[in-house]
């Protein structure tokens, strides 16, 4: 055993040291029944409507405190999971750093188990900021249907692919799927689409003649982004899009480049 072992493993474990809290979302109460005073007549009428659609936006609004309150104890939960990994593989460490080898053959045990442990350690970061990395793109997701739902109107068809293709965050990567649970990029896409009743061509190659050019000053959400004729995302606003990446990947949401080509399907 060596300090610099020891540093290098507490160093991981500091990464998730301390509590971070519950999370302190509560979700909104909705009225059981009936909002306000009740009115007749044209006045009645007018008040219904304005009620029904005060409950639609509230009941909205819970639904949206319910999905952060899930991503925000999960994240929780994935914080005291590493926290924890990571303390035992620290704990081992401390408790082998008294361990005297005494002859070659317990000598080679003990380097057997420092590497072991050093593996698992960076194992258990890797696995963590993936975990985080999935979070991050569920709280994209959010943000993105709340911007939605406050500017509607904006094609309808590419509002419903773009939820599609987000609802599919974190599904592997797979060269040649087309979903519904595994995508390679132009298979998520067009599974997308396929949703909102838009047909495109299969392949990248093919998809990148579908829909008419876009400036990318102009691009929306739904537009087909090109970084280079091998690859295709799902524009989604704020420079972000979706994609199906490369293999080892999952479905996940990133930022758009610069030199893109972009198309809007018909």
């Amino acid at each position: 055993m060596t300090a610099g072992e020891l540093q290098v493993l507490g160093r991981a474990h500091a990464l998730f040291a301390g509590d971070v809290g519950n999370p302190a979302v509560e979700a909104r109460a909705i009225p059981a029944d009936g909002i306000g005073e009740q009115r007749t007549g044209a006045m009645a009428v007018a008040h219904r409507e304005a009620a029904s659609a005060w409950r639609a936006d509230l009941d909205r609004a819970r639904e949206t405190d319910a999905e952060m309150i899930r991503i925000l104890a999960e994240a929780h939960r994935d914080h005291g999971d590493a926290r924890h990994r990571t303390g035992a593989v620290l704990a081992a460490a401390r408790a082998d750093a008294a361990t005297v080898a005494y002859n070659p053959i317990a000598a080679r045990e003990l380097l057997r188990r420092r590497a072991l442990r050093l593996r698992a350690q960076h194992a258990h970061v890797l696995a963590a900021r993936h975990r985080a990395g999935r979070r991050r793109s569920e709280l994209r997701a959010l943000r993105y249907r709340l911007r939605s739902r406050r500017k509607p109107g904006r094609g309808r068809r590419a509002e419903v692919a773009v939820r599609a293709a987000l609802s599919r965050l974190g599904r592997p990567y797979v060269w040649g799927a087309t979903g519904p649970d595994r995508f390679d990029c132009s298979g998520l896409v067009q599974w997308a689409y396929a949703r909102a009743g838009v047909p495109l061509h299969r392949t990248t190659y093919q998809q990148i003649n579908d829909g008419v050019p876009i400036a990318r000053s102009q691009v929306r959400p739904g537009d087909l982004v090109f970084p280079h004729a091998g690859h295709v995302q799902m524009a989604i606003g704020d420079n972000l899009v979706v994609e199906a990446p490369q293999p080892g990947a999952t479905v996940q949401i990133s930022r758009m480049g610069e030199n893109v080509a972009i198309r809007r399907p018909g």
